[in-house]
C-alpha cells in the first residue's frame, strides 16, 4: 500500500481524494499482477511507479487544465497518462489509442477492475484512427511514444481547431523541436507553451502544449512508411 502521497503536493490543480487514493493503489496492483503476461513495464517497484509513472503523466496540469474535455492518447502502453487522467479528473472523456493487443487486453481488464466509466480503448495505430474521427477530440496527449515529427503528424487530424496537442517530452524535446524544421506549422499548430521541469531523479522532463490554429491539410497523415522515412 502506498503512503508517500506528498509526492503529489506539487501538483496545484488536483485534489488527492481518498477514492482517488484506492485507485491508484489497485492501479498498481492489478499492473504488477499482470505485468509478466504483457510486458507492460521495466519499472515495477511500488514507489517508482507513481513517482515515474503516476506522477509523472499529470505535471503537465500545472500549466493546463484538465476539467471535462474530450481526450485522445496516443499510444498509451498500460495507460499513462490516459488511465491516469480519467482517475484524478472523472468528468473527462478518455480514448485510449494502442497498436499492441496484449496491452489493449491489460487496458479493458484494468478498466473493468477500476470500474472507470467513459473510456474506451481503440485497438488501431494513431494515423488510421486521426482519419475516422477527424477533429473529435479536445486534446490529443502523448507520453514517450514517437519522436516529436512523427507523433504530431499522425495525432493531428483528431484534434479539433482551437484543441491542443500536448506532447510529454523528456531532455531531447528541444532538439526534436528545432528538427520539425516547421513541420507543426504545415499541420497548423503553433506552439503555445512550454514546461520545462528539472531533473529530480528521473530525468528532465520537457512538456509541450501546441494550439490548432485551423484544420489540418487533407494530404495528413501520410503512410506511416513515409512518415518515418522523412524522421530524423
Amino acid at each position: 500500500m502506498f503512503t508517500n502521497w506528498t509526492i503529489f503536493d506539487e501538483l496545484e490543480n488536483i485534489e488527492l481524494t481518498d477514492d482517488i487514493k484506492s485507485k491508484l493503489n489497485r492501479y498498481y496492483e492489478i499492473l504488477i499482477e499482470e505485468n509478466s503476461k504483457y510486458n507492460l513495464t521495466r519499472i515495477s517497484e511500488m514507489d517508482e511507479v507513481f513517482e515515474k509513472h503516476f506522477l509523472d503523466s499529470l505535471l503537465f496540469t500545472n500549466n493546463f487544465k484538465i476539467k471535462d474535455q474530450k481526450i485522445a492518447d496516443i499510444g498509451t502502453g498500460p495507460g499513462f497518462p490516459g488511465v491516469v487522467l480519467k482517475i484524478f479528473f472523472p468528468n473527462t472523456k478518455i480514448t485510449l489509442i494502442e497498436s499492441n493487443g496484449k496491452k489493449v487486453n491489460f487496458l479493458n481488464l484494468l478498466i473493468q477492475k477500476l470500474n472507470l466509466k467513459d473510456i474506451e480503448v481503440s485497438n488501431q495505430r494513431a494515423e488510421e484512427i486521426s482519419v475516422i474521427q477527424k477533429e473529435k477530440f479536445d486534446i490529443v496527449i502523448s507520453r514517450a511514444v514517437a519522436y516529436l515529427d512523427i507523433l504530431l503528424e499522425i495525432g493531428v487530424q483528431l484534434i479539433k481547431v482551437g484543441g491542443h496537442f500536448i506532447a510529454l517530452k523528456g531532455p531531447r524535446a528541444e532538439e526534436e523541436i528545432l528538427d520539425l524544421k516547421g513541420k507543426d506549422k504545415r499541420l497548423a499548430l503553433s506552439l503555445e507553451n512550454k514546461q520545462v521541469l528539472a531533473d529530480t531523479g528521473f530525468g528532465v522532463r520537457v512538456n509541450l502544449f501546441y494550439l490548432k490554429t485551423k484544420s489540418t491539410s487533407d494530404m495528413y497523415p501520410r503512410k506511416y512508411s513515409q512518415i518515418k522515412k522523412e524522421s530524423k
